[in-house]
């Protein structure tokens, strides 16, 4: 969620070319928080996968609603490793911490090179 909050914080229309930034925009986007366009990966000339820059045009309602909600940041821990039984929580609050949860964990994802 700290990715979203940057993204607040910014005039937008932005771009970003930082991979790891753009696996964050594609959880964004898939739980419906921002409206991003991000090319496809392609393999260079050289045999390695090159990304080209994704251009974030807007925060969705559904996002700035995320944002009021008080998000949890990015560093919590991450509670689906943990998770008992379920607590009643708004729907809002509950998608929230779910998708800080899977940026947290993309964010400590790395990727290997070779083969």
């Amino acid at each position: 969620m700290n990715q979203l909050r940057k993204l607040a914080a910014s005039k937008l229309p932005g771009t970003e070319a930082d991979p790891t930034v753009i696996d964050r925009l594609r959880v964004l986007e898939a739980a419906g928080h921002i409206r991003v366009l991000i090319p496809p990966a392609r393999v260079d000339c050289d045999d390695r996968m090159r990304q080209g820059a994704a251009i974030v045009f807007e925060i969705m309602p559904r996002g700035w609603k995320a944002l009021r909600a008080g998000a949890p940041q990015e560093e919590a821990p991450l509670l689906f490793l943990q998770r008992a039984a379920p607590a009643a929580r708004p729907k809002a609050a509950s998608v929230a911490q779910e998708l800080a949860q899977i940026d947290a964990w993309l964010s400590g994802t790395r990727r290997r090179s070779g083969g």
